[in-house]
């Protein structure tokens, strides 16, 4: 994943009846791509082996231990909601009936419902119109934001907060009249908007989020290496990757989504939510809007009294929707603001204001091209961007991680280094995604090429390929990020994996498993020709399109993703945590195809990009296992969920290139297209030139491969210090990949968004959860959607209302760039 937590969505019929859902799995999972810390070694229980569940106890959800920062001070909820369902268990046992059969671990029970409605309606004409428009909407507004220069994207919590009151909607006003059509009955109006209908329009349109990286290795070879690269090649190629990766998610249903110990944590977020909206029954309680507001016991008592006085006053009768439709017109009416009328407030860089002439000054302060130091941002697009996602949906103690990593890096070694010309990279831009010669002029591949591929004698005779320092350290934390989280699942969920997947046998009818085989199944055969359709298309189109890469480079991207998918799987579906994937490829294709630079492009579709998809498509999956929706419904919505986003996404992209001069170019800003200029720059250094000569004997970035030592050896003493000092809070949310991690995208991202986004996560997920907590939990991510959809709608209107209609606004407000214009040249001249 890239993000939901315990909402409960107010409408003006229920405004009596709310859903009361264990609110530790709301504040322990609120952030569906963010890894969550396993228990401190200390107090890990260990399974019994005479049991057929995980050891559980009342200090403790699962055998995955949720951040005590992201709840409240003293757990009390938690141990007070168990405590209600053992009383329950007592009360059944004492009346002589039996405890219902449910999962055998604790924290789905808490999240996921074990009963199921066989003749509850999931694909109707509501579904059809609904998911086709979130598909629609989703697809154009992440591929277009994302060649922007902050770049945003709408994710699967945005539709489920939106879809809803829609859905309400329609069942309130569409006609419930049955029509015959041949014979085929079917009405507009099924009656009640059912959560399965929800959970299908979610999952259809969650097909489309994440496909805009992908998009961009064509993008690629349009605008670098084939600018006549037609379109019907990058659809179809586009296609047969996201088919292939849904095959391959598939025919690993039966290892990575019907076993009971696959839990894929983050779909608890999704089915704890879903519930949230629809279940008006259980764990209901009734209440008064004076009764609503927490006992003030809650907050902390040097506050306590003014503040609880404070949210009766202004929160307790306004409801989610209403709040959101305030944020989402606040947020569209500002972004005018940043977005066209005064670009400038998107990024201020306070010294290059104060000392404009002063290089230092500049290169320091710049928030785009520097280290941006005292730089700030009144633009929301900049708090929460495609990199980071949304500040409010990170968990406090992940963003802690990911911030210190970046202090530590960006703010602390970087300048060190880089004024000390380690590597001569002062002759050199500070911050910058391009390559570069030893002279520092941007490196001309067709100097070094010769009938599209790399000609060594040529190279000899130009230069040796550059880069900025930043841009060199990205790979080497990247390589010890990916060792770091190999070696810190081993050790902290080592045994748990091992466990589940000795149960996997054992626990592979529990409840859930059993209900969901009241519906057709999908036949294994029907993935299995969806699978060999697609690489047979992907072979044929690239071989056709002439990208140069020979047959056997296409089966060994599909050989990478059909070997990882199980293992990685897995791991991810046990421990939420997914080992990079993007290196393994690079490295791969690096030393399979070098000297051909599109070879890139299909190691990337292929090998990393279908690998990601497959596990995403996978965890959709258990999420719909876990709501019972039918697995062939699930099917035909998700199918037809890929084939619209890539559609729409492919021209969307096509024709922004043809419609937007210096389109992917400084000049033509805000369309910067940072991503896509990384991709670029990461096909030159794997491909064309190749790691052997980037990183191995002779070249100035030879060190960075002790990168993978460092990440091998760097958590075992945190673990150690963790079980030495068990009582040190702060101790056991030290993760040490996360705090690699943070460091991993910059570049493309611009330097100021870290701060910003740290920033309003720190107001919101510390300061409001701590002092504020009824408003957090009511609000938090209400405020995050209906800032987010504003955004998303006044930039769209923007572009096709002014911008293409030639009104641009050309004064000194809008003049970006002249901000910081000695940020860009070297500290030394070459």
């Amino acid at each position: 994943m890239t993000d939901a937590v315990d909402q409960k969505p107010e409408n003006e019929s229920h405004t009596k009846s709310q859903t009361c859902l264990p609110e530790s799995i709301g504040h322990a999972l609120y952030n569906q791509k963010t890894l969550i810390p396993p228990d401190p070694p200390s107090k890990r229980n260990t399974p019994s082996s005479s049991e057929n569940t995980t050891g559980y106890n009342s200090e403790e959800i699962d055998a995955v231990k949720y951040p005590e920062s992201t709840c409240t001070s003293d757990n009390s909820e938690v141990d007070e909601y168990i405590k209600d369902k053992e009383n329950d268990q007592d009360a059944l046992k004492s009346k002589g009936e039996e405890d219902p059969e449910d999962s055998p671990f604790e924290v789905v029970r808490s999240a996921v419902s074990n009963t199921d409605v066989p003749n509850m309606p999931s694909m109707t004409f509501r579904t059809h119109v609904l998911g086709i428009f979130f598909v629609c909407l989703i697809s154009f507004v992440n591929q277009f934001y994302w060649e922007r220069d902050n770049p945003i994207a709408l994710n699967l919590l945005i539709v489920q907060l939106l879809c809803y009151p829609m859905g309400v909607a329609m069942a309130w006003g569409l006609p419930k009249r049955t029509w015959n059509l041949f014979g085929y009955k079917w009405t507009m109006n099924p009656g009640e908007f059912t959560i399965k209908e929800h959970v299908l329009i979610s999952l259809m349109s969650n097909a489309s989020a994440f496909m805009a990286l992908t998009v961009d290795i064509f993008a690629v070879l349009r605008l670098y290496y084939n600018p006549s690269f037609p379109l019907w090649a990058a659809l179809l190629l586009l296609l047969s990757g996201q088919m292939f990766a849904y095959a391959l998610a598939g025919l690993s249903r039966a290892l990575l989504v019907l076993p009971a110990p696959m839990i894929w944590p983050s779909s608890l977020i999704n089915a704890s939510l879903f519930r949230t909206f629809h279940e008006h029954q259980d764990h209901t309680v009734e209440t008064t809007s004076e009764e609503a507001v927490p006992d003030a016991t809650r907050i902390p008592h040097v506050h306590r009294r003014w503040q609880w006085r404070w949210r009766r006053a202004s929160f307790s009768k306004i409801t989610r929707t209403r709040f959101f439709w305030v944020c989402f017109i606040c947020s569209f009416v500002w972004y005018f603001i940043p977005g066209y009328f005064l670009q400038m407030l998107s990024t201020v860089s306070l010294l290059c204001l104060v000392a404009p002439n002063n290089q230092l000054a500049n290169m320091i302060g710049d928030g785009k091209q520097g280290l941006g130091v005292l730089a700030f941002s009144l633009d929301w697009s900049v708090f929460s961007n495609a990199f980071l996602q949304s500040p409010i949906a990170t968990p406090f103690w992940a963003a802690c991680n990911l911030f210190v990593g970046f202090v530590l890096v960006f703010w602390v070694a970087l300048p060190v280094a880089y004024f000390k010309n380690l590597w001569g990279s002062a002759t050199l831009p500070l911050y910058s995604m391009d390559v570069f010669t030893t002279n520092g002029t941007k490196y001309d591949i067709s100097k070094v090429m010769r009938d599209g591929v790399f000609d060594s004698q040529a190279y000899d005779n130009y230069s040796p390929l550059r880069m900025s320092l930043e841009f060199s350290w990205v790979y080497g934390i990247g390589f010890a990020a990916l060792m770091s989280i190999l070696v810190h699942i081993g050790i902290y969920n080592g045994k748990e994996i091992i466990t589940r997947l000795r149960e996997t046998k054992a626990k592979h009818d529990d409840i859930h498993g059993k209900l969901i085989t009241s519906y057709p199944s999908v036949k294994a055969w029907w993935y299995m020709v969806l699978l060999i359709a697609s690489c047979a298309t992907g072979i044929g189109v690239g071989i056709g399109a002439g990208i140069g890469v020979p047959w056997w480079g296409y089966m060994l991207s599909f050989a990478i993703a059909i070997v990882l998918v199980i293992p990685v799987g897995i791991i991810q579906a046990i421990s939420n945590r997914q080992p990079g994937l993007s290196l393994v490829a690079e490295l791969l294709s690096g030393v399979v195809l070098q000297g051909i630079p599109t070879g890139y492009s299909i190691l990337k579709l292929y090998g990393h990009g279908s690998l990601a998809q497959a596990l995403s498509y996978a965890q959709d999956m258990k999420l719909a296992h876990y709501m019972k929706i039918p697995p062939r419904h699930v099917m035909i919505y998700q199918l037809v969920g890929i084939v619209v986003s890539v559609i729409i996404q492919t021209c969307l992209f096509f024709w922004l290139i043809d419609r937007i001069p210096d389109m992917c170019r400084p000049e033509g800003y805000p369309w910067v297209c940072r991503s896509t200029n990384l991709v670029y720059s990461a096909s030159i250094i794997w491909n064309l030139i190749g790691p052997m000569k980037v990183f191995g004997e002779g070249s100035p970035y030879s060190p960075l491969l002790w990168g993978f030592l460092f990440g091998l050896v760097l958590p075992i003493p945190v673990y150690y210090l963790q079980r030495r000092f068990p009582n040190q809070t702060w101790l056991q949310h030290v993760y040490v990949p996360v705090i690699l991690s943070g460091i991993v995208g910059l570049p493309p991202m611009p330097s100021v968004d870290f701060p910003m986004w740290f920033l309003f996560g720190f107001v919101f997920n510390f300061i409001i959860h701590r002092y504020w907590h009824a408003w957090w939990q009511k609000y938090n991510f209400t405020l995050s959607a209906g800032l987010d959809s504003g955004l998303a709608l006044s930039g769209i209107l923007q572009f096709l209302a002014l911008a293409q209609n030639g009104l641009k606004l050309d004064w000194w407000g809008n003049q970006v760039d002249r901000q910081c214009t000695l940020s860009k040249k070297p500290w030394i001249s070459p």
